[in-house]
């Protein structure tokens, strides 16, 4: 694989007009819903500081999953950098939130991981484990959440979403911990179709592609089998739920700066947006934009009305637009360097 072979325009051109053309759409559709007979912003009596909060809260998410993906790597005898692990992240926040799906963050992850030297069966085994975590923390928690807070999204696009999500997401999870407990699956799979393409013409020609990927599989294998066996394990589940929880708790920090005071409701907005997240991620609109932007205006409804459009646009700059913005201008300086040498990359 070569440095052009990622469709990084293809991705920023296709990805980048959709999301503006959501974003446009739905923050013209919230302003005015919040258009009132009140004052729209007091600019004198906004609290800064809150703004300021909010932003090292999100500064911290960034870090806590580098350090997440770094002791994964760690559990699996990669060493890597934490500003290293940090950039790749920012590079793959960027493709991810213009693909839908996120599809494109996993190959670019595993891409980037490659070029920092690490095996392509280890860079998969990195990004699986991180994957696997993360379904497992929304699919055990979403639904519950749900049950819970029924009313608030009983009716709607949310809960058409959720009457798919639910089952897709709890066989997905079965399917990833099946990875983890039994990996050997993806060799016998693997096996398998070799076995059946040995007697044709395009399986002489597929035959070396599979048994590289055979290869692989077996770094891979045991990657997650010396992965389960280390400290790290627990550490990455503790660096799992507070990465999420620390990048949901922007939002009521947020309120601070209307000055709201989000105490009796700090917990339920995290909670919220563990659902929403959830649901949108089954949606083909990358990042969920306009939707992500309609589903809080709706839930959100203790942040006054006439503040609230407002409220959802900062709130979405930081957790989405920013992280996308910088990504693209990290990945830009990562794929315009000269390659390493010595970095070992996946064909």
């Amino acid at each position: 694989m070569t440095q052009t072979t990622l469709p990084i325009k293809s991705w920023c051109k296709k990805g980048l007009s959709l999301v503006l053309v959501f974003t446009v759409i739905s923050s013209s559709y919230l302003f005015l819903k919040s258009a009132t007979t009140r004052n729209f912003v007091h600019w004198d009596k906004l609290n800064y500081w809150a703004i300021l909060i909010a932003c090292l809260a999100l500064v911290a998410s960034w870090f806590i999953e580098a350090l997440r993906i770094r002791l994964i790597a760690s559990g699996l005898g990669s060493r890597i950098s934490l500003m290293k692990v940090l950039s790749i992240n920012m590079a793959t926040a960027f493709t991810g939130n213009v693909t839908p799906f996120n599809s494109g963050g996993v190959p670019t992850q595993i891409y980037l991981l490659c070029q920092c030297g690490i095996q392509p069966g280890k860079a998969s085994a990195i990004v699986t484990i991180r994957v696997i975590f993360t379904t497992l923390l929304f699919t055990l928690l979403s639904p519950l959440l749900l049950t819970f807070y029924y009313t608030k999204f009983s009716t709607g696009l949310v809960h058409q979403i959720t009457t798919v999500a639910i089952p897709v997401a709890y066989l997905l999870t079965v399917f990833l911990i099946a990875f983890i407990i039994k990996p050997k699956i993806a060799r016998y799979l693997v096996s398998f179709i070799i076995k059946c393409l040995k007697s044709g013409k395009l399986g002489a020609k597929l035959e070396p592609v599979l048994t590289k990927a055979l290869n692989e599989i077996e770094i891979f294998h045991e990657s997650i089998r010396m992965f389960r066996k280390g400290l790290n394990f627990y550490f990455v589940i503790i660096l799992t739920f507070l990465y999420w929880a620390t990048f949901f708790s922007i939002a009521p920090l947020l309120m601070y700066v209307f000055n709201y005071n989000a105490t009796e409701v700090f917990l339920e907005s995290i909670l919220f947006q563990f659902v929403l997240v959830f649901v949108l991620a089954y949606l083909p609109i990358p990042g969920g934009s306009g939707i992500m932007e309609l589903s809080l205006f709706s839930v959100f409804v203790f942040i006054p009305l006439h503040v609230r459009a407002f409220f959802i646009l900062i709130w979405r700059f930081l957790s989405y637009y920013l992280s996308t913005i910088i990504g693209g201008f990290v990945l830009l300086r990562i794929i315009n360097r000269p390659a390493d040498p010595t970095a070992v990359l996946p064909n």
